[in-house]
């Protein structure tokens, strides 16, 4: 006898495989604990633009700049707008956010890293 799956066992499967896929792009957007210093400017970033309520299409991707320690990202928010950030690595960090071209935040990285981690 042969037995062919149930229409529910292949519904349930189906949704399962959805809920995964659905959640990788949410797992890879989630910051690890701690990081280098390009993964810390954009943490501080991030927790500009969610402090800001700033809804983000693509989060800040960063690189160091060719010239100096300067830190460099950019990304998209859910309306187009260009989000730039630079900043140094240096103990003194100042981080600077612009949507649009327009300044949202600039100020030392450590206190807004301090900021968020105080919840």
């Amino acid at each position: 006898m042969t037995s062919r799956p149930s229409c529910a066992l292949v519904v349930v499967a189906a949704a399962s495989v959805v809920g995964v896929l659905t959640g990788c792009s949410q797992i890879a957007a989630l910051a690890p604990v701690g990081g280098n210093a390009l993964a810390v400017v954009r943490f501080g970033a991030i927790d500009v633009l969610q402090q800001k309520n700033i809804a983000v299409l693509t989060a800040p991707v960063c690189a160091l700049a060719e010239s100096g320690p300067v830190v460099t990202c950019s990304g998209t928010s859910i309306d187009g707008r260009q989000i730039t950030v630079t900043s140094s690595v240096a103990s003194d960090a100042q981080l600077v956010v612009a949507v649009g071209g327009e300044t949202i935040f600039s100020g030392a990285l450590t206190e807004v890293l301090d900021e968020a981690a105080r919840g």
